[in-house]
């Protein structure tokens, strides 16, 4: 009787470790969803842009170019969202299979950007620190070195429509749309130098 309460107790303990350390059992591999975020206006990488998976929900941060990776996911159909500041939201719908990568690419809509991290420089460095249109020169009575001094235009009038930048004279200049083209005797803006310009006015022209 005691012998076979010793083997009957042996193979319970067996099934038990059997168990815990998985044998017999099939493991599910987890995912990783990887993609990046991007300004539908220039198609450069938003840094710093938000990145949520739903219901699971988990998240990341963008690095510099945009791009994202969330590792350890189960297998499963998510709705991912990003969204960024000075950014409309967007979200898709991403299937992750099991021990397999997904990719996604995500397209944000600028509701105009930020006048002091994306328009004064590019009006810094091409217009007023190396241009004419400076306190000292102030080509055509404009100057490019400040909020205030952009909005008050030149001699001629206004260069800033707000909300409207195909009638703005300075998107319509910086294009070669109006002549001369600006930068004067330097290489045109970059296009998306020229996006970014073209976002923020018709997102309103804010001091932001």
């Amino acid at each position: 009787m005691v012998k076979n309460f010793q083997v009957l107790l042996a193979l319970v303990l067996s099934l038990s470790l059997l168990t815990a350390v998985g044998c017999g059992t099939k493991s599910t591999l987890r995912g990783t969803l990887v993609g990046t975020v991007v300004d539908s206006q220039t198609g450069i990488g938003i840094a710093g842009a938000t990145v949520v998976t739903s219901p699971s929900t988990t998240s990341a941060i963008t690095d510099i170019n945009g791009s994202f990776t969330i590792a350890d996911v189960d297998p499963g159909v998510y709705t991912v969202t990003a969204h960024a500041s000075d950014f409309n939201s967007n979200s898709l719908t991403v299937s992750i299979d099991s021990g397999l990568s997904a990719t996604t690419h995500i397209v944000l809509v600028s509701m105009g950007g930020s006048f002091s991290r994306n328009i004064l420089p590019i009006l810094n460095v091409n217009c007023a620190i190396v241009g004419c249109h400076n306190d000292s020169t102030a080509q055509a009575g404009l100057r490019l070195n400040s909020y205030s001094n952009l909005m008050r235009g030149s001699k001629s009038g206004a260069v800033v429509l707000p909300y409207d930048a195909q009638t703005s004279k300075l998107v319509r200049r910086i294009k070669g749309i109006e002549t001369p083209r600006m930068p004067k005797d330097r290489p045109s803006l970059s296009t998306s130098d020229q996006g970014l310009i073209t976002n923020w006015i018709n997102g309103g022209a804010r001091n932001n």
